[in-house]
């Protein structure tokens, strides 16, 4: 796998690993924003829904951006079973979207999750794609 596709896949595991609820969230944190920061935040709350539901293909269809699923998709087994192999064994997480900036056609969401004494801040750089905000990268 070319370095820059296995750095993606390794932020792209962390990320699901650390987002993706299986069991009790504090809430809907894309409730706090309005008009297009919350329709970014939304894209990171669909992202930790579709995990808690393994679908994989709703992921790599539906939440990531067409040239971060190219990257993955160009590693052996594809975008679908990157995501797969992230989410079996995720464990119970909690996600909150904290901040999100726009700045035209792409945006920040930093991103805090929480697994008891062991929160981690994360930024996820997001583009609007055919009308809908897509995560186009991690960190």
């Amino acid at each position: 796998m070319r370095p820059v596709a296995a750095a993606i896949c390794t932020l792209l595991l962390a990320l699901l690993a650390a987002g993706c609820t299986q069991a009790g969230s504090s809430g809907d944190s894309a409730s706090t924003f309005k008009g297009q920061q919350h329709d970014v935040a939304r894209t990171v709350e669909d992202l930790q829904s579709a995990g808690a539901k393994h679908d994989e293909g709703q992921v790599c269809s539906q939440l990531l951006a067409k040239q971060f699923v190219d990257t993955l998709d160009a590693a052996p087994g594809g975008c679908q079973a990157k995501v797969k192999a992230a989410l079996k064994d995720t464990d119970t997480f909690d996600l909150t979207v904290e901040a999100v900036t726009i700045n035209g056609d792409k945006a920040t969401a930093r991103v805090k999750t929480e697994n008891g004494a062991k929160d981690k801040t994360t930024t996820l750089q997001l583009v609007k794609e055919g009308g809908r905000w897509k995560i186009s990268s991690f960190g």
